[in-house]
């Protein structure tokens, strides 16, 4: 069932944070924040409301949007595990131990063809073929897919950030000075290989890792207990902002914990069934401008939720 809530309190400051991600909400399939959806936040904005960005990617390849909307309040990147304001370049980590990190990477390169990259609050470590070599290719191989525009955004994002290439998992082991936010894992061509692989380490590590994942047959491996909604919590912390306070908005499983803590979760009409069945509300497409029409429904008291998931939150939020 759901319910029209028009001119309810619900919209009349009550929600005081909006936490967005990246890869298929903020961004459209080319690798651009349409004017239409920088208009609605500043608008968002303008309302009092604080934004910010929680994404699974590198610190240094979310900065940059991050920079484009004005961001008001801090990055959760990694998944949750780096809560950074760049502001003032103050952080919270929450990291995975070393010797974990390193027991994980070498159970995985036991796999044939299985690509590795480790994620520290600086750069990244990539294992294998040349990284930024990678997306070159992929340049050359679709010139005509993307804009000039979505072609530099992607190559800025993700090609020239901090990266050391490695050639085996030894080598990263001994160049990983630091303890890593999370290690990446990219399966080879058959598919039952990373579900094998995700159910060894789930089994040996138990609580002390945490998994999802964003893209098709690639997991992300945390500290147990890290998600973004775990960022989202230490940035709200910081902020004085309650869980019913928030807004967060997402296409992929690693959304979904961040999307059933906040006060609204909202999935974009390109998310998993899986996805949209956690969110108390789903919007179109990133490609026909979602996020701006959620955020112009919003403003303008025509949201469209699901009663029975909005009644549980305000059950959660009384206790």
């Amino acid at each position: 069932m759901k319910t029209i809530i028009r001119d309810s309190n619900l919209f009349k400051g009550n929600y005081k944070l909006i936490a967005l991600d990246i890869d298929g909400t903020l961004i459209n399939s080319h690798h651009i924040i349409t004017l239409r959806t920088k208009n609605a936040i500043k608008k968002a904005k303008d309302a009092g409301i604080k934004v910010t960005i929680s994404t699974g990617r590198h610190y240094r390849s979310a900065l940059s949007r991050a920079k484009e909307i004005n961001i008001d309040a801090p990055l959760i990147c990694s998944d949750g595990a780096l809560i950074k304001d760049f502001y003032t370049n103050s952080s919270v980590c929450h990291s995975l131990s070393k010797e974990i990190a390193a027991d994980i990477m070498k159970a995985a390169s036991q796999y044939d063809d299985f690509k590795i990259q480790i994620f520290t609050e600086e750069s990244k470590i990539n294992i294998g073929s040349d990284y930024r070599s990678k997306y070159f290719k992929r340049f050359l191989r679709e010139p005509l897919k993307h804009s000039p525009i979505g072609y530099f955004n992607l190559m800025r994002d993700f090609a020239f950030i901090p990266v050391t290439n490695v050639k085996n998992v030894d080598e990263a082991i001994k160049i990983m000075r630091e303890e890593p936010l999370k290690v990446v894992v990219y399966g080879n061509e058959i598919q039952e290989d990373l579900k094998i692989f995700t159910e060894e380490i789930t089994k040996k590590y138990r609580d002390a890792i945490s998994i999802t994942s964003a893209i098709d047959n690639c997991i992300d491996i945390l500290k147990g207990g890290v998600s973004k909604a775990k960022g989202l919590a230490v940035a709200c912390e910081k902020l004085g902002i309650r869980p019913e306070e928030i807004i967060a908005v997402g296409d992929n499983i690693n959304d979904i914990k961040m999307i059933e803590y906040a006060g609204l979760g909202v999935a974009m009409g390109n998310a998993p069934e899986r996805v949209k069945n956690k969110a108390d509300y789903v919007t179109a497409d990133n490609d026909s401008e979602g996020l701006a029409i959620f955020f112009e429904k919003l403003l303008a008291g025509e949201i469209q939720i699901k009663e029975t998931l909005y009644q549980t939150k305000l059950c959660q939020s009384e206790r």
